[in-house]
């Protein structure tokens, strides 16, 4: 099913998600003797079967905008979150709609269409005519939703050959009382997304699909995808795959029901970002709705509702290193070469390296060995590739509660070591629940991060080796879109045991929002010594992590220079 294209042709502007719901004051007045006590206000068990009047919790966004109703393209569009309140009159059975700009009663002597999956509300005055829709049944299949709605809102207004138009999209009904919310424990739960997405110059598309919203409530985080369907709302053009998708992620409010965090939609025409709100509905969070708002600089503006209920066939995907509880494929980089780390479960993994050259595969218990670091879990097995036998050792970064440094619970970094022919090469590189591509594309403001750094150093001639250990800080300003650093290194040479203090390096460099990487150079004393490369992990960059180079020396005596590579991760202060 397709959002139905009225008359003229348009739709467009924004307006991001915010609760609606009518709230109390606090008068200035003495309070009045309390009146004797009196029946509560009876409230509605299911939305299937309304029985009382009752004004709605809900979350909206809106998409405001200009279409040209010749060639049937938009003119200008925005998308942005907004308020709104959804009231139910029992006794007429109707439901007054109410916004910032106006508010509108819709009756059942309204209704233009009616079947299993929505009902359609239609009043016209003059040259402006209003629609209200609610969802009966999900687009995408399914039964009907008992504790939560999905509607849509549209004003049109035509002048001449344009119109103009607020389209509101919410979700609404019985949320769950914060009390009832779980805290614990994790679950899935099955969603439907329809929405609407408009690009000037081009053609307004509606879009629907279905897929899935993971929650862990004990951490307080959830993950949402869902792939959908593009259609034209002037031609018979459709789409889907190569990215038409959307995705968020973000955090449960330890206060209520609610959740909000970050937002992407990918359309034919592009990717657009931006932010999404809802909450939790029936007695025991058993259903959810949301809404979201995004766009982006070409002025590409999409807005749209999921409603979800939670079903126990589906399994929840994991969002953290510290509660994995399934098979995890995670993409590394290390100095700005790829590869790949498979965690099958605590005590078993895959790795592939980077170059044929480098020995990985399995990883078991088998191979543990005691790490000199308690910060680390190592492990230890020889190989060969075809360029000879080779020993190799791997450290892993522990993350959570084991780990005394620092606590991390998205990011976390390997060390590998191998030898073939004689010599020992180090190779860094960061992995983990990576923030997802343009999750910061719309965030502003700016962010501090602190951390550790771990590396190693080698001299010119190689006649001496250091184990370097330091600390890290960060500054990130994302309306800039650039960021700040440091790395504050000391070293121990592994043979010897000498001290070497190789100082404070500087790191300047840009903030790539489209896939949230950080690339910097690293100076010291203003002079250029070497790189950085970092990624930022979790739904709304709570960490960083990254690898690095320098050169320096051990020493103002020292006539040779040292090569430093490692990795830091950080955490968000």
């Amino acid at each position: 099913m397709k959002i139905r294209y009225w008359t003229a042709s348009a739709i467009a502007l924004l307006s991001l998600s915010a609760c609606g719901g009518r709230t109390g004051g606090v008068g200035s007045t003495p309070a009045p003797t309390p009146a004797p006590s009196s029946t509560p206000t009876p409230t509605n068990a299911t939305l299937t079967d309304l029985k009382y009047s009752q004004s709605f919790s809900n979350d909206a966004a809106y998409l405001k905008g200009t279409w040209d109703k010749t060639t049937g393209t938009a003119i200008d569009g925005q998308a942005e979150a907004g308020s709104l309140n959804i009231d139910y009159d029992a006794k007429t059975s109707s439901y007054t709609v109410s916004s910032a700009s106006r508010s509108l009663s819709f009756a059942s002597a309204d209704i233009s269409s009616q079947d299993l999956d929505e009902t359609v509300y239609k009043k016209t005055s003059g040259s402006q005519t209003d629609y209200l829709t609610l969802v009966s049944r999900p687009y995408s299949g399914g039964n009907a939703k008992q504790y939560v709605g999905m509607g849509y809102w549209q004003h049109n207004m035509t002048e001449g050959s344009n119109q103009s138009v607020e389209f509101a999209s919410f979700t609404y009904g019985l949320p769950t009382q914060a009390a009832a919310v779980p805290r614990n424990g994790t679950a899935a739960y099955g969603i439907d997304v329809f929405g609407l997405v408009s690009m000037p110059g081009e053609e307004p598309l509606s879009f629907q699909g279905a897929g899935q919203f993971s929650v862990d409530f004990l951490q307080g985080i959830f993950d949402a995808q869902a792939y959908v369907t593009e259609y034209g709302l002037v031609t018979d053009f459709s789409a889907m795959g190569g990215g038409i998708e959307f995705r968020a992620g973000g955090s449960l409010s330890a206060i209520d029901g609610s959740f909000s965090g970050n937002a992407v939609y990918g359309s034919w025409n592009g990717q657009s970002s931006g932010s999404i709100a809802g909450r939790f509905f029936g007695p025991n969070g058993e259903e959810l709705g949301a809404t979201f708002a995004t766009g982006n600089d070409y002025g590409m503006a999409a807005v749209g509702s999921l409603v979800g209920s939670k079903d126990a066939s589906l399994k929840p995907v994991n969002q953290t290193l510290t509660a994995m509880t399934q098979e995890q494929l995670f993409y590394y980089t290390g100095e700005g070469v790829n590869g790949s780390l498979r965690w099958l479960n605590s005590e078993t993994f895959d790795i592939n390296m980077p170059s044929s050259d480098m020995v990985g595969g399995r990883f078991t218990i088998n191979d543990k060995i005691a790490s000199a670091d308690p910060n680390f879990t190592a492990y230890a097995k020889s190989g060969d590739n075809g360029y000879g036998e080779q020993q190799v050792t791997l450290e892993l970064y522990k993350p959570g509660a084991a780990n005394s440094e620092v606590q991390m619970t998205y990011a976390s970094f390997g060390h590998w070591t191998g030898t073939y022919g004689g010599p020992v090469s180090d190779y860094y590189f960061t992995y983990g629940f990576k923030t997802g591509d343009n999750y910061l594309a719309a965030r502003t403001g700016k962010a501090s991060y602190e951390g550790i750094a771990y590396g190693t150093g080698v001299n010119a001639d190689a006649s001496a080796k250091y184990d370097v250990t330091g600390n890290s800080a960060f500054s990130v300003d994302f309306s800039r879109q650039a960021f700040t650093g440091t790395l504050a290194l000391k070293g121990t040479e592994q043979v010897t045991k000498a001290l070497a203090d190789f100082g404070v390096f500087n790191i300047d460099g840009a903030l790539i929002a489209r896939n949230s990487i950080l690339e910097g150079g690293i100076d010291r004393d203003g002079y250029y010594g070497g790189s950085f490369w970092g990624q930022f992990y979790g739904h709304n960059a709570e960490e960083l992590a990254g690898t690095f180079w320098v050169l320096t020396r051990a020493g103002q005596g020292d006539p040779l220079e040292v090569g430093i590579r490692g990795a830091t991760v950080a955490k968000a202060r």
